[in-house]
């Protein structure tokens, strides 16, 4: 009955994307259009909703996390019927911040972005809505701590209250840079391009070292706790695979990227094969 009832909410996301239904609301002939052009921000809050109450329905791919100085970052990404609808990047950088990021999409077109930033001295999440790829509505709310961010309402933002370089006109080309980013990130091109540089083993779990090409570029370590043959060959000879480019899968674990060993019964691994 429980799987029943999984394919039967599955669709119900897709009426935002495709839907052949009649309309139960006023926002309804809105959503069910193939472009997202003529969305308001209320219905694009109902994409948003529905797309947030099946990301278990979806499908997922989660990027390593990446190092770099004090800096940790990686992406999630989910689609539906093969094309992405929503992209997450997470920062951490340790004891100072953690900004998360997350950018929704309908047919290619971005249609709302929030962002979320957690400090030492207080918490902000700023959202913007976007009609043909430009941002057409920003608001915020702050709080002194994440807990009671909640319970703040969201307060416009005016063009005349930001600065010259981050007017909502002025954002969207900086939103199609990070979504190319972000999907470096998971394709581990460009500088996200990562190669074998150690193995390291200490008891109870291992630790695959990878390493980019720049200097001082990013850096990656993955958790071993199930070995398989790839694991038994970079153990007895590490140096044969340095500066390698390894092909295997992982997941996201606990903010920690951990082995998925070849033929082992894992069916809800998030990493990407490369």
């Amino acid at each position: 009955m429980k799987h029943a009832q999984l394919l039967f909410s599955i669709p119900l996301l897709l009426i935002l994307l495709s839907c052949n239904q009649q309309p139960k609301h006023p926002q309804a002939n809105l959503i069910k259009q193939s472009s997202a052009t003529a969305m308001t921000d209320e219905s694009i809050l109902q994409y948003v909703d529905s797309i947030n109450a099946h990301l278990a329905a979806l499908e997922k791919q989660s990027s390593l996390i990446f190092l770099q100085g004090e800096q940790s970052m990686y992406v999630e990404k989910y689609n539906a019927n093969g094309k992405p609808v929503l992209y997450e990047q997470n920062l951490d950088n340790k004891l100072i911040s953690n900004r998360s990021t997350k950018y929704y999409l309908k047919n290619d077109s971005l249609l709302f972005l929030q962002e979320t930033i957690k400090t030492n001295n207080g918490a902000t999440e700023t959202r913007h809505y976007f009609r043909n790829n430009i941002a057409f509505k920003k608001e915020q709310r702050t709080a002194p701590s994440y807990a009671a961010l909640k319970k703040q309402p969201f307060l416009a933002v005016t063009a005349s209250s930001t600065t010259p370089a981050t007017t909502p006109a002025q954002t969207t080309g900086n939103e199609e840079k990070q979504l190319k980013i972000m999907e470096d990130a998971i394709g581990q091109k460009g500088p996200f391009a990562l190669f074998f540089e150690g193995f390291i083993d200490i008891p109870e779990e291992s630790i695959i070292q990878l390493k980019g090409s720049d200097r001082n570029g990013y850096t990656a370590n993955v958790i071993v706790r199930t070995t398989d043959a790839l694991i038994d060959s970079l153990q007895r000879q590490p140096s044969k695979f340095k500066n390698e480019k390894l092909n295997f899968k992982w997941e996201i674990s606990d903010k920690e990227a951990v082995y998925v060993p070849v033929g082992a019964n894992i069916t809800s691994a998030k990493g990407l094969n490369k």
